[in-house]
This record gives C-alpha cells, sequence and structure tokens, in this order.
C-alpha cells in the first residue's frame, strides 16, 4: 500500500526536526509524533529541548491536533497555559476549530505553532512574560479570540453578530451587517461571520451564553 497523506506530510519535517518520529497508534485511532523538540533563539543558539507527543486524529488534516509536553519543563500552573497532566494550549481552540475545517498539515503546524509555543515558554521564564504577549484564560481567552482574531470592536458587536449567525438568520454578502454599521456584510464583517459559521451552532449558542454572563460581570450590558 502507499503512503498515508500524514506520512507523505511527515517527510518534511525529518530534515528540521530529526529527532522527532510516528506511529500509528490503533487504540487511539490516531498518528503519534513523539520525540525530542530542540529549541534554538534566533541566531541559532540552542536553548532548551523538550519531550513531547502530538495526537493527530485519523481525520487528519482536517482535525485539532494535541500536544502533550513530557519533559516537564513548564510549570503545570494555568498562567503557563498547560493543564496539569501536560496538555499544552497552544492557540485559542476557537482558532485551531477553524483552520482544523480547511485542514491542518502537520509540518506547518509544529513549525509555526507547536515551536512557537515552546519558544515562547521558555522567553516567559528568562524574562518574565511572554514575547508575543499575554492571552487570557477560559472564557476571557475565547473573548480574547472573537475581538483581536476575528475583528470585532467591542463585546457588545461580539454578541449582535453571534446572535444573528447563531439563530440561522439571512447573512449574504449583501444583507446588512448584524455590527450595526449600515454596511453591507460584504464590506464589513464577512470574513468573521464565515469564520463562526463554520464553528457550529452548538458553540456559537454556548458562547452566546457565556457571553451574556461576561457582560453582566464586567457590567457591558
Amino acid at each position: 500500500m502507499g503512503k498515508s497523506l500524514f506520512e507523505k506530510d511527515f517527510d518534511f519535517i525529518r530534515e528540521y526536526f530529526p529527532k522527532l518520529s510516528f506511529r500509528w497508534n490503533t487504540e487511539l485511532k490516531s498518528w503519534l509524533i513523539f520525540g525530542d523538540l530542540d529549541i534554538c533563539d534566533a541566531q541559532g543558539n540552542y536553548w532548551e529541548t523538550f519531550d513531547i507527543v502530538i495526537l493527530f486524529p485519523k481525520s487528519y488534516p482536517y482535525c485539532v491536533p494535541i500536544v502533550i509536553e513530557k519533559s516537564k519543563i513548564i510549570p503545570r500552573e494555568i498562567d503557563w497555559h498547560i493543564s496539569p497532566e501536560g496538555i499544552c494550549c497552544i492557540d485559542f481552540k476557537h482558532s485551531l476549530a477553524i483552520q482544523a475545517k480547511r485542514g491542518i498539515n502537520v509540518k506547518v503546524f509544529i513549525e509555526n505553532k507547536v515551536y512557537s509555543y515552546f519558544a515562547n515558554q521558555l522567553y516567559k521564564m528568562r524574562e518574565g512574560k511572554y514575547a508575543s504577549g499575554e492571552y487570557g484564560h477560559h472564557f476571557n481567552g475565547t473573548v480574547q479570540f472573537y475581538v483581536e482574531d476575528l475583528g470585532f470592536s467591542s463585546e457588545l458587536v461580539m454578541r449582535d453578530v453571534l446572535t444573528v449567525v447563531a439563530r440561522g438568520e439571512s447573512t449574504g454578502r449583501n444583507d446588512g451587517c448584524p455590527c450595526g454599521s449600515g454596511k453591507k456584510i460584504k464590506h464589513c464583517h464577512l470574513r468573521a461571520i464565515e469564520a463562526l459559521k463554520s464553528l457550529g451552532k452548538d458553540l456559537l449558542l454556548k458562547d452566546l451564553r457565556l457571553l451574556e454572563v461576561f457582560l453582566q460581570q464586567n457590567e457591558l450590558t
């Protein structure tokens, strides 16, 4: 039998990350990448080596990978964006879900997400802060994603757009944008609305419920 798409894509990793290997796990029905990830600074100076595992489900590339740090170098505290079990918060979960709809390439994921995550952790250990800035925990992080990544100007605008999309109301390119700007969607929040649709109704309704609590707690209603 020929190579699977995952195996073909992994071939491009070997040159850049020679200490990483992979195998198929029948029980988990996932591809497992495992081994050492060496981190260097921009000048090529060696910083540290992490023992990691990455799970890519059978649905690769249309999946959200799970990254686990086994070396226990990163403090198991919430401020370090890692669980007690070593599961790493590589990116906003909503952002990863949207990317998974388009497909997440294993090489691009390791280069752009995994490597950056561990390099940033080492930077924080040395400098006391993340080089790329801090992002919020729990639902605060979700709000930050909607505002910063999807371009909503405020939590109230976020609520208005979420409500329309979650209810399945008309959001054609030439419809008025639900943000209240008076512009057509194609000239306003088109990208954000398309991203919201890819997240699914159930997640949007859950976010709406949590958002109402968030607004009340912050007296923004």
